[in-house]
């Protein structure tokens, strides 16, 4: 919940000094200075000054306790009411000082594509490098679409937030199957496409109406795609006793049997070394990290597996390894250690188009098991190993998702596989 608060800098007893604001909500946390508001040291405790009847200036109506309350009130009002994204310190500053606000507004384009860019410089320090990735994805993408169009249409040459009606995402939509995107991806990309027409329309441009009725039923353009795969544990214990020919590749194994019994992202478990492993009072140790996607605070147990492996090494974790040379390595590994079962799943495949040029979609089909392994399997194999094995709310404390919806992309049991795990807990209680 939004929250202001008022303190003073000052340190001299007898000086006064400027009153600041303090504004915070979840991740915001701004300091404003107020320049027509002082206090002496002396006479400030606890965010208001000692003196009741303290004004600024003789003419004043109001005491300067009064002003801050009002002013407080008056900056959560307009936070609800505004619901600024960007330039928030502009926008506290504007709240406090009315008057000081600039009578030209700044014109900003009403290009898409433009101001995609004018999001990133904005929102550069508040959202995560996926989160600006993203961004330039869909940039690239509707770069790559206007292209295609001005091929038909000489004048289509921009697109304009006012043109996003349902006949452009109609005609994406065909683009980006065309493409041979998947319509999941298709629908994540226009998902963040609408957030900027919000963000753009917060700026009073002009953003077509039908935006805001674009829904995205994400769960049923899923439905028929075929589930991620995962390593059981059989095939990690096959993993775990297969000798590797070369040392490159035992490497590689051993960072594949971290990532599958620590369930965290390749960005995270990659980068583990013995400086993360914490101790307690009765020698269970663990892993004390900072996800880099979330910036979440991680504390988790290490289990005898990873331990296992860090013993095998006296004590350090495997040499450091590029994710692109882990993802083709661990299919080697997969592959010497015999995963080989044929599945239907989709392949990274770069393909020739009748132009000649290339692109790089996945494509479904019939492939070895150690084909598709890629270095996100850990995560998903943790998941759905340990799903129904132990309480959820354990499980979503080891991999730091927020809710157990997320959590759930992630299991990828087969119908019998899942009939299997619940036998067995019913067997054990003794039904």
């Amino acid at each position: 919940m939004a929250s202001v608060s008022f303190f003073i800098r000052g340190k001299v007893a007898d000086k006064e000094s400027t009153i600041w604001a303090k504004f915070r909500d979840k991740k915001i946390d701004l300091r404003v200075p107020i320049p027509y508001l002082t206090c002496k040291p002396k006479d400030w405790k606890d965010g208001r000054c000692r003196v009741p009847s303290k004004k600024m200036s003789k003419d004043d109506t109001e005491t300067i306790n009064t002003r801050l309350a009002q002013l407080e009130a008056n900056i959560i009002s307009s936070y609800a009411e505004d619901k600024p994204e960007i330039d928030l310190k502009e926008w506290l500053k504007s709240v406090i000082e009315p008057k000081t606000k600039s009578n030209e507004t700044v014109q900003y384009s009403d290009d898409v594509i433009d101001f995609i860019d004018v999001y990133i410089s904005f929102k550069k320090e508040s959202i995560t490098e996926s989160t600006v990735k993203k961004a330039n994805v869909v940039k690239q993408l509707l770069k790559r679409y206007l292209a295609d169009k001005s091929k038909t249409k000489k004048s289509f040459r921009s697109l304009k937030f006012k043109d996003l009606d349902n006949s452009f995402r109609i005609d994406f939509e065909k683009y980006c199957q065309n493409e041979m995107y998947k319509i999941s991806n298709t629908y994540k990309n226009l998902k963040f496409l609408k957030m900027i027409c919000n963000v753009a329309e917060s700026f009073d441009i002009e953003v077509h109406k039908k935006v805001k009725d674009w829904r995205f039923e994400l769960e049923k353009a899923t439905k028929n795609d075929p589930k991620s795969i995962y390593l059981t544990f059989e095939e990690l214990d096959k993993i775990e006793q297969c000798e590797m020919p070369h040392d490159y590749l035992d490497n590689a194994r051993d960072w594949l049997i971290i990532a599958c019994y620590t369930g965290q992202r390749v960005s995270d478990y990659l980068r583990f070394n013995p400086s993360m492993i914490t101790e307690d009072s009765d020698g269970q140790k663990y892993l004390e990290f900072t996800q880099q996607k979330t910036n979440a605070r991680m504390l988790i147990p290490l289990l005898k597996k990873v331990q296992e492996i860090l013993e095998k090494r006296n004590g350090d974790f495997p040499r450091k390894i590029s994710d692109v040379k882990f993802n083709l390595y661990i299919k080697e590994v997969c592959k010497i250690a015999g995963i080989d079962e044929i599945v239907y799943n989709g392949k990274t495949t770069t393909i020739e188009r009748e132009d000649k040029s290339k692109i790089t979609r996945k494509i479904f089909g019939e492939f070895p098991k150690y084909e598709l392994v890629t270095s996100h399997i850990g995560r998903k194999s943790f998941a759905s190993n340990f799903y129904e094995v132990i309480p959820t709310a354990t499980l979503l404390n080891f991999t730091g998702h927020t809710t157990e919806r997320q959590l759930l992309n992630y299991i990828n049991k087969t119908e019998v596989e899942k009939a299997k795990s619940t036998a067995k807990i019913f067997n054990s209680l003794g039904f």
